[in-house]
């Protein structure tokens, strides 16, 4: 990923709309409905494409917005992220927690397993 920014959970929410494909401002306040209003997904799209997730074309009225960082890049970022700042990176005490918080189905547990054994 081209940019080591982190994007916030109203911005993942624009995020969304745009992985499925460029639009425009209009579109994206229409699909967001009551709650956003126009200023706050333009403030929001400005944030975007300043970090480097987004590009604009300036050519066409109104303007379209393209999502230029993929969902997978994203979500990659984040799980690091998480790891990091919660596990001090250790992937072994992640895994061993969300464990031991949730009793794992048989079939998570031979998928668990599997996942092991291929590393």
């Amino acid at each position: 990923m081209g940019t080591n920014e982190r994007i916030s959970e109203s911005e993942w929410m624009l995020m969304e709309l745009l992985w499925q494909g460029e639009k425009t401002q209009p579109q994206l306040a229409e699909q967001l409905g009551k709650r956003w209003n126009k200023n706050t997904v333009h403030t929001f799209l400005t944030r975007l494409c300043a970090k480097g997730f987004l590009e604009v074309d300036r050519e066409r009225s109104p303007h379209v917005y393209r999502a230029i960082v993929s969902r997978e890049a994203c979500e990659k970022q984040e799980r690091q992220s998480f790891l990091q700042r919660v596990y001090q990176g250790n992937v072994g005490n992640m895994v061993a927690s969300f464990v031991k918080d949730r009793q794992l189905t048989e079939k998570e547990a031979q998928e668990l397993r599997r996942l092991l054994d291929e590393i």
